[in-house]
């Protein structure tokens, strides 16, 4: 425990110390120049459009005045322990966010642990997992990988204890946890040499397996298959998904290097970056002279020959180191860090500083580069005292975000204010490297910023470690020496696609989808058909679905998606073509339908009609995109009424059968007309307006007062029933004497 006390009693930021054996010590005492605070992990961003003039973004509170959808700062937390708490990792993923690093707060635990806490988008913490050994073990990179889960790896001093169950390989080894999406440990990894081995950075390798970028002081043994180049050199593992170690690489010159961050290049082969000390031309170096105490370094690797395909080193006279290293969607390279050094002329490798230095420890320092590592343009960005440049990033519309940590006041081309001893230092920059806002974040101690990271809609995460209480930015105070301190600054840009004009089967008319914000001038629409235009007509009559993603000048995103339905042409049904109602009853028929309008044979225009008589009914439908259908029903009348006239009589009055008459059931009202005819045609009997049954009211065979002769007589009856309806029944009828 004697270390860790030690290491306990160290200054939050004291100034740069030499490197060497001395420095190596001091990065174990939590000394911020020369080590990085976290190594800088690949923003998963969403669709980028084009680069529209680049703007580089230095850290990120977007404080300044604009009109519309400026990332504004939403919650920021405090996390950690009753000691030492140190932020070195910050993802974001789908569904929260992931904090990691280094913790030495766990309950009678003095020693160094990997610390990893996933909060949801409002700040809340969801898990923490805790991982770790006997002695000092310390995470310094996470990534998340692509089975949904995670890798975090750094060094430890532990042997099997605790969560660690590989054996220490000497002094301090690469120690590597592989994680589930909950966090869970799934398997951990360790190797290393006789003496002080560490992880920086990872890369996960499609097809699977992993790179890892390691620092070393070993010679060849147990697990370093080539001996030191100098001091301390870089160590690179290629490991498959289980962790089982495939290679190592030892690359390195006669001094000390320290790596820092591997990303892929376009080709398929690997860039990595860090600092170094040594000679040119000595060990794996190429020839380029050393510029200055400590130089920015940056070489390309073939994986599959291991070779180092080429290698560039950066500086002035004093000390240089990089942080960070971004391959940006230009195509360009962009590597990030501290410089304490003047301006330096270029010499035949253009690898000196054209930048200026503001005095003090250092300043920001941001080299642009061409895919084979030459540099083609560098700024520089300070006041009078330390301003160390941590993370570099890159939101949807391609437009840089760098942050790191500044003590300097107003000063040098450094315009906002301090808050407390150390703080964020944010600046934004034109296409030029020009500042065109600065803003300052921190508490009322000290504060660090090591890492950005970016939500799909442009929103902004950040987090470091700080030491402050309540004060400035920070709303939470502090919990123990040393905590996490994570910020969220989110867009309120929202997308909303409008549709004008109703999509129909039945005519090809445009359907008029608009996504434009008002207020926002400076938006840019990108739509799924390729159009880049707030508002586009669309096909109406066929189905599809739209999506829009719009962009502001700050980099917020937001989305929206609409589905163009087609809805089925009208639907009508009638029932049965053929229906049999019985005389006097009536028949409903239609359905109702609030968004149709009906028209039927009738004349009527509601949706159902009430038909009691035989016909042919039929209905034409219009919905609301116009579009029209037509049904029609036959309706039949069933009469089942009793209607009887003897078909015959014998008229001679003996008081049997002396009338013919109509006689009916009670669904007969009345008889309209009842008529009777000789077989020529001339009408001998007519009575109207009577009521059935009465055999009286019939004829009595007799013609103008003259019985007539025997023979058969037809007859026709019109018969009104109850309901009001009429019917005409034809018969004959037999005279006999």
């Amino acid at each position: 425990m004697l270390r860790s006390t030690i290491r306990a009693q160290a200054a939050f930021f004291p100034k740069p110390a030499t490197f060497g054996i001395g420095a190596e010590i001091s990065r174990t005492m939590n000394i911020i120049p020369h080590r990085p605070l976290t190594k800088m992990l690949s923003c998963q961003t969403l669709g980028k459009l084009p680069t529209f003039g680049k703007w580089m973004v230095v850290a990120l509170v977007f404080l300044s005045a604009r009109s519309f959808a400026q990332p504004a700062l939403t919650w920021d937390r405090t996390l950690g322990g009753n000691s030492w708490d140190e932020l070195n990792g910050l993802l974001t993923l789908p569904d929260g966010i992931i904090a990691a690093g280094s913790s030495r707060s766990a309950p009678g635990d003095l020693s160094w642990n990997f610390l990893i806490i996933k909060l949801d988008f409002d700040g809340n913490v969801i898990w923490q997992r805790r991982y770790g050994g006997n002695e000092d073990d310390r995470l310094w990179a996470i990534i998340p990988t692509s089975d949904g889960g995670f890798l975090a790896g750094g060094y430890s001093f532990s042997g099997v204890s605790g969560n660690k169950t590989q054996p220490s390989r000497g002094d301090m080894d690469v120690w590597i946890l592989k994680l589930d999406a909950q966090g869970q440990l799934q398997w951990d990894r360790a190797w290393g040499g006789l003496y002080r081995d560490e992880l920086f950075a990872i890369l996960e390798i499609p097809g699977g397996g992993y790179l890892l970028g390691c620092n070393s002081w070993s010679d060849a043994g147990p697990d370093k298959t080539e001996p030191s180049r100098g001091e301390q050199d870089f160590w690179l593992i290629r490991i498959d998904n289980q962790g089982n170690k495939l290679w190592d690489k030892t690359i390195g010159g006669t001094g000390y290097e320290q790596i820092n961050d591997l990303a892929w290049a376009p080709d398929g082969n690997v860039y990595l970056s860090g600092g170094t000390v040594s000679d040119g031309g000595t060990g794996d170096l190429n020839a380029e002279p050393a510029r200055g105490l400590m130089d920015f370094w940056l070489g390309k690797l073939d994986l599959n020959t291991r070779q180092l395909l080429w290698s560039h080193r950066f500086g002035g006279t004093g000390e240089d180191y990089p942080y960070a290293l971004h391959p940006a969607s230009n195509g360009l390279l962009y590597l990030g860090g501290r410089s304490g050094s003047p301006p330096s002329p270029p010499g035949p490798f253009n690898n000196g500083k054209d930048a200026p230095f503001f005095g003090g420890d250092s300043d920001y320092w941001l080299i642009e580069l061409n895919h084979n590592g030459q540099k083609l343009r560098d700024w520089s960005y300070g006041g009078a005292g330390l301003d160390d440049l941590y993370a570099i990033q890159e939101n949807p519309l391609g437009q840089f975000v760098i942050g790191g940590v500044s003590d300097s006041g107003i000063s040098g081309n450094k315009t906002s204010g301090p808050r407390g001893g150390y703080d964020y230092w944010l600046v934004g920059l034109d296409d030029n490297g020009n500042p065109t806002w600065q803003q300052t974040v921190g508490g009322i101690a000290n504060d660090a910023l090591t890492k950005i990271a970016f939500r799909p809609d442009g929103s902004y995460v950040v987090g470091g470690h700080s030491a402050s209480d309540i004060g400035f930015e920070k709303t939470e105070n502090n919990l123990g020496v040393n905590d996490f301190w994570v910020l969220s600054f989110e867009c309120d840009l929202v997308a909303t696609i409008e549709q004008t004009g109703v999509a129909a089967s039945c005519q090809p008319v445009p359907v008029v989808l608009n996504a434009e914000i008002p207020g926002c001038a400076t938006c840019v629409y990108s739509w799924n058909t390729g159009s880049n235009e707030a508002l586009i007509e669309v096909p109406g009559n066929v189905a599809n679905t739209f999506t829009v993603a719009v962009r502001d000048e700050w980099g917020c995103s937001a989305f929206d998606t609409v589905a163009i339905e087609i809805a089925p042409p009208p639907d009508v049904q009638l029932g049965s073509s053929d229906t049999l109602i019985v005389q006097g009853t009536s028949l409903l028929i239609g359905t109702y339908n609030p968004d149709y309008q009906y028209f039927w044979n009738t004349g009527d225009t509601t949706a159902t009609i009430q038909v009691s008589e035989p016909g042919i009914y039929s209905v034409t439908v219009t919905d609301t995109a116009g579009c029209t259908a037509s049904a029609q029903i036959r309706v039949d009348v069933i009469f089942k009424s009793n209607v009887y006239v003897p078909n015959v009589f014998s008229p001679d009055f003996d008081g049997r059968n002396d009338y013919v008459s109509i006689f009916t059931d009670e669904s007969v009202q009345r008889v309209v007309t009842f008529q009777i005819a000789d077989r020529w045609g001339s009408l001998v009997f007519r009575r109207d307006d009577f009521f059935p049954a009465q055999e009286s009211d019939g004829w009595d065979g007799s013609y103008r007062g003259h019985p007539v002769s025997p023979g058969v007589f037809v007859w026709l009856a019109e018969i009104e029933y109850l309901d009001g309806s009429r019917r005409i029944f034809e018969g004959s009828v037999t005279v006999v004497r």
